[in-house]
C-alpha cells in the first residue's frame, strides 16, 4: 500500500475512495492487518514526539467525524512513556488520572507506559493513574477494549469495570463492559485470566485461552470461543453471530451514538448473524437486516433517532 496515501488516511484527509481502498487493503490479508497497525503506530510516534513539548493536559479526546457513517476507520493515540510523562508532569498521581475517550465513529490504539498496547472501540473510556506502571498496573475501562498485556510477573496488570475486575501478568483479551448496563463481556485470546466480583476480592471464573464469558443481569455463561470474528472492530468490521436484535441495536447505538426506539418489540427476539463494515453507516446494516425480517424505520437527524416500527 502507497505509504502517502496511509498517511493521508491517518491525518483525515484522504479521500472516500483512498479509504475503501485502504480498508478493502486491511481486510484482505492478516499480513496487510499488521503493516497497516506498523505504519499507524510509526505515524502516531513521530507525531507525538512533534508535539509532546507542547501538550500540558492530561485528558484526551478524539473528535467525531459523521454521525451517520463512520469515514474514518481508525484514530490511534500513544500514550506518553513513563520518562516524558515525568519529565513534562509533576503532580500527585493520587490526584490525577489520564484519560483516553473514544467517541462514536471512531477507535483508538495506544500504548500505555509499561508496553501494553491497547484499542479502545466507540464510546469507550480508559482511565489510569499518572505513575501506571510504577507500583500498579490499574486500568478502568467503560466500553470496550482489547489489550495486549506487556508481561510483568511483579506488577499484575488489573482492567477494572463497573461489574468485574480482570487480574493478568501477560496475555491478550477482550472486555466489553458499559456502564450501567449489567452486562460483561471477556474473550481470551491467549494466556490465562482471572475474573473478580467488582465488591468483593473472590475468583468468581478462572478462563482460558480462546475462551468466552458473559454475564448478564447477573446470569453467567462459559463457553469455547469458536471464532475470533467479532474482534475484528479494531479493523472496522463488526461481526455479530446469533445474536437478538435488541443486543445488536444495543451495539449500534453506541458505535453510532443515535437512539434506536422499536415500536415494534416482537423483531427484538429476532436474531441476526452477519459481517458489516463501519464505514458503510448504520443504515446498510438496517437494509441488510430487513432482507430477512419485515420492519420499517424512519430517521430524524434533528433528534439523533431512528424509530424501527
Amino acid at each position: 500500500m502507497n505509504q502517502d496515501i496511509l498517511h493521508k488516511y491517518f491525518k483525515g484527509i484522504a479521500t472516500h475512495e483512498e479509504e475503501a481502498q485502504i480498508l478493502d487493503w486491511v481486510d484482505a490479508s492478516p499480513e496487510n492487518q499488521k503493516q497497516f497497525q506498523k505504519e499507524r503506530m510509526l505515524f502516531d510516534i513521530a507525531l507525538f514526539s512533534e508535539t509532546s513539548a507542547k501538550r500540558k493536559t492530561v485528558k484526551r479526546y478524539i473528535t467525531p467525524v459523521l454521525k451517520w457513517t463512520a469515514g474514518i476507520a481508525a484514530a490511534v493515540l500513544v500514550a506518553v512513556s513513563c520518562s516524558l510523562l515525568f519529565q513534562e508532569f509533576s503532580y500527585n498521581a493520587m490526584e490525577h488520572l489520564q484519560t483516553v475517550t473514544v467517541p462514536a465513529g471512531q477507535r483508538a490504539q495506544i500504548v500505555l507506559a509499561d508496553g501494553t498496547t491497547v484499542w479502545l472501540n466507540s464510546q469507550s473510556t480508559l482511565t489510569y493513574q499518572a505513575d501506571f506502571g510504577r507500583k500498579n498496573r490499574d486500568v478502568r475501562l467503560n466500553g470496550e477494549a482489547f489489550f495486549d498485556v506487556t508481561p510483568n510477573k511483579d506488577i499484575p496488570f488489573n482492567v477494572n469495570t463497573q461489574i468485574n475486575q480482570i487480574r493478568v501478568v501477560g496475555t491478550k483479551f477482550n472486555v466489553c463492559s458499559y456502564d450501567n448496563t449489567n452486562n460483561f463481556e471477556a474473550a481470551l485470546v491467549e494466556g490465562m485470566i482471572d475474573i473478580y466480583s467488582a465488591h468483593h476480592n473472590k475468583v468468581i471464573a478462572r478462563m482460558q485461552k480462546d475462551e468466552f464469558l458473559s454475564i448478564s443481569n447477573g446470569v453467567m455463561k462459559h463457553a469455547k470461543l469458536d471464532s475470533q470474528d467479532f474482534l475484528r472492530w479494531r479493523e472496522g468490521i463488526y461481526c455479530f453471530d446469533d445474536i437478538p436484535l435488541s443486543e445488536l441495536f444495543a451495539k449500534l447505538e453506541k458505535y453510532y451514538n443515535v437512539e434506536i426506539v422499536v415500536e415494534n418489540k416482537d423483531i427484538l427476539s429476532y436474531r441476526c448473524t452477519g459481517k458489516f463494515k463501519e464505514r458503510d453507516g448504520i443504515e446498510h446494516i438496517l437494509k441488510v437486516i430487513q432482507k430477512d425480517y419485515k420492519f420499517t424505520y424512519k430517521i430524524d437527524v434533528e433528534q439523533n433517532r431512528i424509530t424501527i416500527k
